[in-house]
This record gives C-alpha cells, structure tokens and sequence, in this order.
C-alpha cells in the first residue's frame, strides 16, 4: 500500500515536471495572438472596474472571457502596484505577457491535477493518469495551452463539469453536485458556447430524476447544479450585479452575430471560403492530433464494433465506467455536430473533442493489449508509439506546438496545402528582432498589426488593407498572405530580404521597397 502510494506521488510530480516544462520555457517570446493582445487591454478595463466600482464595465466582451480576466488581470495588477510600472509600451510588454501567460498556465495546472484527482474515482488512478497525460502531451492541445486564450481553459472547466456531474448522481453527492455547478459557472462564463455544458447537464438530471421518481435526493442534486450555476455565475460577474439582462442578452445577440451568422476566412485545398463546411471539423481533428491518439481511438472503434469492448465495472469502485463513457460520448458527438452548423469556423473551436479523445484512446490501446497475451512485445510497441508520435514533437516542434500538423499527411508543408496554417502571431518576436537587426527602426507593412504594434513602435506600423506603400519602408507577409491589393494597384516593387522559417513553413517574409 506504502508503495503504491509512492508510485503515485512521483508520477504525479513526474507530470508536474513535464507539463512545466514544456508550457513555461520561451513561454513570453513565442507568440503573441491578436486576440491575447485584445484580452490584454479587455484585463486592463476589467481590473479599473473592479477598482473604481463601475462593475457594468465588467462586461468587456460577450465571450466573456470573464475567468481570463480574473486569471491574469489580478497577478498583473500585483505586478503593477509592486514596481509602480502602469502603463504597457512596446518595451514592457513582454514582461505583461509573459506573468499573464504563466498565470493561464498555471491554473491549467491546478485544473489538470484536479481531474487527476476525480477521474481515478471513476476508472482508477492509473488509466486516469495515462488520459491526463495524452492529452497534455497532444501537440496541438500543448500549443494552445501556451496562448493567453481560452479555449484550453473552457476545455478543462467543461471536462472537469462532465466528471463531477457524473460523480453527482453515481455517488448520490451533493458536494460533487456542487462542484457541477460551479464548473459549469466557469465554462459559460469563459466562453458564451459554456452555456451548453449547462444544457446537457440539466438534460441528463433530468434524465436521472426520471429514472429514479421514488428518490427524492435527485432533484436535491438537479437544484443544487442549477443552484450553484447561477449562483456562481452572479457573483463572479460584477456586471450581472447591475444589469443582468442587459449583460445576459448582449451576450447571446453578440455570440449569434458573430459566432454563428458570420463565417470566418479558411483556405482550403487553395481556395478561399467563408465558410468551411459541415466536414471542416472532421478534418481538422485528423490533421491537428497525433497518430498516437488517433490509431488508440480506431483501436476503440474496432474493438467496440466487433463486441470486443466491455467496460466492466471495477470490483472496488462504486461507479460504472462505462455509463460514464456513453455520457462522454453523448456530450462529445453533439457538441461536434453543434459546432459543425455555424459558418465562423477556426481549428482551436476543436480543442474542448481533446479530453473524450484521450479518453477513448486509452481504453483502445487497453483493449489491445489485453487481447494479445504476449504483453510486454505490446507494451513496448504502445511506448514506442508515444514516444515518436507525442513525445518526439514536443522536442521537434519546440516551443511552437500551435503550428503542429500530423505527421499522416506528410511535412507541415503539405499539410499547409489542404487547410491554410493562421499566423497568430506566432514567432512575431523574431520578426520584430531580425527587423531591427538588420534594418533598424522602419516604417512596417502588416495585415494584422495587433502582435507587432505591441512590442514595436506602433507609430511606425501600418495596416496594409488601409494605408498604400507610400506609408512604409519593409511589407512584411505572414504565412498564407499574398500581395496587398494597395501594392499591386500602385505599381511599387518590393524585394525579398529575408524569411523566417517555423516548422517546415516560410512563416514570415520581409521585403523591402525598391527605390528608383
């Protein structure tokens, strides 16, 4: 027992080493995403609210973002009245996002360790940990835990929600059922899309209450989700306490203008879309996971078709593993199937599928391993296959994870050619440094000039849609972007200097005008 206690204390902090590692090193410098930049000012007016007691302007934006800003508005607000630095310029600004970063992270980590404290409730420890695991090492998971977002952050809040409900009415518990509502609070108010968390979870209550009329102790837990939902949402909003209707239909007007009417620019298979299609998602899931999970999760397919599959319950546990399984699922699929309608589609909406994959990977490499009785020629094979397929891009692709595409459709090149790779901002810091390296302080030509303008004298930035080549010295084009049309009407030549490659891809080129 002393000895099964220590196994899992030190693969505990094995994976607190490692999720460090490959989340904290280079964390400021490797990107900085147009909207992080946005949620930075959004933190910003988030904090003077709090302060001032203007709670309305709590309300920055309809995703909310309302847990991002708490997340990283605090510890840089401490940052701020320690060193009596106030304001962001192009110096400082690294500093700001790296303590807003790390603060993002950091609460991925203490989430991360809470579902590894729940979920071996459900299917023991061990398979637990190895869930955890996959999905922290999945490449593009980890990029993404890596941007000042947060989509990583509604992935684990919503995964964290499913575990609790199910614990709710499995261990006939109110503190779990508490802790659903509180989960479900956070998801909805990290992102407006949280609000389906909510549906599903009332769904499957009531499902429960159905089931068992004569336990009245059901509709205890169904209120105490409600309950708290609400509950925690109020107070974690300031801006309900003022106008909640007001607050609560804004959100939803905002999220159906943008999130669902209005498309999102793709290029796909070299054509330009505004709309992706019901197959985008489908895709993007085979594109942007590793082999590893995705072979674990056809070795689940099969197994399962073929009748092999039977999750039985755990002689010592108190739940049944596989009516957790079809809850995943059913939440899963229908929150793809949802995501599939609108037409703003973008790769990261995906990551919230990441858990339910891990998930059903690892029961299909469990299934296989227990097929075939020689074991330890299997077990070898299982690492082999995570060790170059999870662990070798975490080296490879280091520390620019967001850029990963599976190793299935060839270089990152290729994979470049069937969905276009978003520049995010992503190794902005390097351009910023070759530029002045090379070139000095110029006038620059940008789409996206939010990264730049950032950490670089914004006075000497122009947005190349609006301003024509007269304004700026050096074009600088990000990958997948052509010519501005403001260059090609106005018949001034610019010269290649140079390129900055990421991963296989040209990611940024600079040129430079050609003086007669």
């Amino acid at each position: 027992m002393l000895q099964e206690k220590t196994e899992k204390i030190l693969l505990i902090a094995l994976f607190v080493v490692v999720f460090g590692l490959t989340r904290f090193l280079y964390l400021g410098p490797d990107e900085i995403n147009p909207d992080g930049v946005n949620w930075h000012y959004r933190s910003q007016q988030f904090t003077v609210a709090l302060k001032s007691g203007n709670f309305l302007n709590t309300y920055q934006h309809y995703h909310p973002g309302v847990t991002l800003m708490w997340i990283s508005g605090v510890p840089i607000e401490v940052y701020k009245q320690l060193t009596g630095v106030q304001t962001y310029n192009q110096y400082n600004f690294l500093t700001f996002n790296f303590i807003a970063k790390a603060s993002v992270v950091l609460v991925q980590l203490v989430l991360t360790l809470l579902i590894l404290c729940l979920l071996p409730k459900i299917i023991g420890f061990y398979k637990a940990y190895l869930v955890v695991a996959v999905l922290s090492l999945e490449p593009f998971f980890l990029g993404n835990s890596r941007l000042y977002h947060m989509d990583v952050l509604l992935t684990l809040f919503m995964f964290l929600s499913l575990i609790c409900l199910y614990l709710s009415f499995a261990k006939k518990s109110k503190l779990y059922a508490v802790l659903t509502g509180l989960f479900i609070a956070l998801s909805f108010l990290t992102k407006s899309i949280g609000i389906s968390i909510l549906a599903f979870s009332l769904a499957y209550s009531l499902y429960q209450v159905t089931q068992n009329r004569k336990n009245l102790k059901y509709l205890n837990y169904l209120g105490l989700i409600l309950g708290t939902a609400l509950v925690a949402t109020f107070l974690l909003f300031p801006a309900l306490w003022v106008k909640p209707i007001f607050v609560i239909q804004n959100i939803f007007s905002e999220s159906a203008r943008v999130g669902v009417r209005d498309g999102h620019s793709q290029i796909i298979l070299g054509e330009y879309t505004e709309n992706a299609g019901p197959l985008f998602y489908p895709f993007v899931l085979v594109l942007k996971t590793s082999p590893f999970t995705i072979f674990g999760i056809l070795l689940f397919v099969f197994s399962f078709l073929v009748g092999i599959v039977k999750v039985k319950k755990r002689s010592h546990a108190v739940v049944n593993a596989k009516s957790f399984l079809i809850l995943l699922a059913v939440f899963y699929i229908s929150y793809l199937i949802v995501m599939s309608v609108p037409s703003k589609k973008l790769d990261r909406y995906m990551l919230p599928e990441y858990p339910f994959m891990a998930f059903i990977a690892v029961y299909g490499y469990e299934k296989l391993l227990k097929y075939f009785k020689q074991r330890k020629f299997y077990d070898s094979l299982v690492c082999a296959l995570a060790s170059v397929f999870l662990v070798l891009p975490i080296i490879t692709f280091y520390p620019y994870y967001f850029t990963y595409t599976s190793p299935i459709f060839g270089t990152t090149e290729n994979a470049n050619k069937l969905i276009a790779q978003k520049g995010f901002g992503i190794g902005i810091v390097e351009v910023r440094n070759l530029i002045l390296q090379k070139h000095g302080e110029r006038t620059l030509g940008f789409y996206d000039t939010k990264p730049i303008d950032a950490i670089y004298a914004n006075s000497k930035v122009f947005d190349v849609r609006t301003y024509g080549p007269g304004k700026y010295d050096l074009l600088v084009l990000g990958v997948n972007e052509d010519y501005p049309d403001k260059v090609i009407d106005n018949n001034v030549k610019f010269i290649k200097d140079s390129s900055i490659y990421i991963n296989g891809l040209e990611y940024w080129r600079i040129y430079v005008k050609e003086i007669n």
